[in-house]
């Protein structure tokens, strides 16, 4: 009896290891890190079902955001090292996605206008309480989002890819060119400016 138990569990396993094994042409993960040298900005219109980069010089102010690109240069590059051991069939061939890991923590994003905004934000005055990002199918104030990744060790550079959101229509004036300020925990601001959009 207890051989056949011992039979069952062989054959269990090894099956096991001939799924596990399947070649799912998966390259190595790497470890990258990397430093942020620069933004560039992109106006977004979130008037179709996903956002989009748009060139247009009039958008909603209710649909209107901001796409922070981080111009990154890599530091080193690590391969990550592969632990063999049994894994079910079902996950046999996900591969494992590249960790980012950059040199510098992002300590704070401010948001300026060129123009009066309303009476309480006259020009050059910080707008980041009136812009949210967009995390997944949700928006959050930017102090939490940039609060949300300190916790975490591995952080993409596409961090603010899926845009920062205007929530509040401008009063002021209409026409509009927003500079993007970030500070880096090094004491490094980059900052760059969207092209001119006239909020309606």
């Amino acid at each position: 009896m207890i051989k056949k138990i011992l039979f069952v569990l062989g054959l269990a396993l090894i099956s096991q290891l001939i799924a596990s094994c399947v070649d799912c042409h998966c390259t190595s993960p790497q470890t990258i890190y990397f430093t942020s040298k620069g933004t560039s900005l992109k106006n977004l219109d979130s008037s179709l079902p996903l956002p989009k980069v748009t060139s247009a010089g009039t958008i909603a102010s209710t649909n209107y955001g901001i796409q922070i690109q981080l111009l990154t240069e890599q530091i080193t590059l690590k391969k990550q090292q592969i632990s063999w051991g049994l894994i079910q069939s079902a996950y046999a061939c996900s591969c494992m996605e590249d960790d980012y890991i950059p040199k510098e923590e992002f300590s704070s994003l401010k948001i300026f206008s060129n123009n009066d905004f309303d009476d309480a934000h006259p020009k050059g005055t910080d707008l980041s309480l009136y812009f949210k990002a967009k995390s997944n199918d949700t928006t959050i104030s930017l102090a939490d989002y940039l609060k949300s990744f300190k916790d975490f060790k591995f952080i993409p550079p596409i961090i603010f890819y899926e845009g920062i959101f205007l929530q509040v229509p401008p009063k002021s004036g209409k026409k509009h060119r927003f500079r993007v300020s970030i500070t880096l925990s090094d004491g490094r601001i980059l900052e760059s400016e969207t092209t001119e959009v006239e909020l309606t």
